[in-house]
């Protein structure tokens, strides 16, 4: 399986308990989306894990994998990646993408000057942000929000956008 098929969903934490169940760092939407993946991989594409029981309580994802029997077992899964296939996921509504859909488009300016590239989509606390990586190797913040963002263009790989003032500076 080619792992471009895989979009990473989510990592393993700390152990939860005594009898196997561990705390899992959601990288979806939802806890309803997660659980509507169903299929569940490692990064090599080949281990597939199964879930025997998925909770999500508070602000935390708890899960028990059904060959996990013990809290010495879960916590060689700590820090591991779980990935579904791209498939597996429903389709966006307009102006909704994938965070895997948006790394490696082009930004340009809305004057036609490349900006530079996507490396990554973070949002710490106050919304969305775009990381750029512009020719010099240097990486920077716009806000993903319709003041920055003039259109975007998933087929072909494009974001146009017209940064507010001081922002590429």
């Amino acid at each position: 399986m080619e792992n471009k098929n895989l979009v990473h969903i989510g990592t393993f934490g700390q152990p939860q308990g005594l009898k196997g169940e561990i705390k899992i760092t959601m990288l979806t939407t939802s806890f309803e989306s997660f659980k509507s993946l169903k299929v569940y991989f490692a990064d090599n594409g080949e281990t597939q894990w199964h879930f025997k029981n998925l909770k999500y309580t508070g602000n935390k994802l708890i899960a028990l994998l059904e060959d996990c029997k013990n809290r010495t077992e879960a916590f060689a899964l700590k820090g591991k990646k779980i990935f579904s296939l791209r498939e597996n996921f429903s389709q966006t509504k307009d102006n909704q993408y994938y965070i895997v859909d948006l790394i490696g488009c082009v930004v340009q300016h809305q004057n036609n000057k490349k900006i530079g590239i996507v490396t990554s989509i973070d949002n710490f606390g106050a919304g969305d942000l775009i990381e750029i990586k512009n020719e010099l190797e240097k990486t920077f913040y716009i806000p993903m929000n319709s003041e920055n963002v003039i259109n975007i263009n998933i087929e072909k790989k494009i974001i146009i956008m017209q940064p507010l003032e001081g922002l590429l500076n």
